[in-house]
């Protein structure tokens, strides 16, 4: 069974091997923002509280000008399972205000399933504009990031 809980101290490394092994943003890896899902049936592994072994990770980015969802990843053999979504939907019906998140145009669509909009990147908080001026450097690679808003 997967369940999701508030990551721990212990949590740290795994996440950052998690971000690390999907490719994503490294910054702002603190564990009190990240919430986990565990599989509940494998045993004590990767720091995962409850005996169960860490599977999924997302976290809420919180500065002084917005919340940034990020930092989503879920194992390969976990995939396709809902886990991702559920990750989403706890993170971001915590929150009042607006969330925001930036990610590849080809994840767009995804993200889109949960009520998030593409947006100009001027729409953007000044925070997110300042990421998303680096971000340019990654069309040389063939990668586009958008900016996206949470729909209320």
């Amino acid at each position: 069974m997967i369940s999701l809980r508030p990551a721990i101290v212990a949590d740290a490394a795994t996440i950052r091997t998690m971000i690390l092994s999907e490719r994503l943003d490294p910054s702002m890896l603190d564990w009190r923002n990240f919430i986990v899902a565990y599989d509940e049936a494998k045993g004590n592994a990767n720091g995962a509280a409850n005996g169960g072994k860490i599977v999924g990770i997302a976290q809420m980015k919180p500065y002084a000008d917005c919340r940034e969802f990020g930092s989503l990843a879920v194992a390969p053999d976990y995939r396709n399972q809902g886990i991702g979504g559920r990750l989403i939907r706890t993170l971001i019906g915590r929150e009042q205000g607006d969330v925001w998140l930036l990610c590849r145009d080809t994840n767009a669509p995804y993200y889109d399933k949960f009520g998030f909009e593409v947006m100009a990147r001027s729409d953007a908080p000044k925070t997110l504009q300042k990421k998303l001026r680096v971000t340019r450097l990654f069309g040389m690679f063939g990668i586009k990031v958008v900016c996206m808003k949470l729909r209320r």
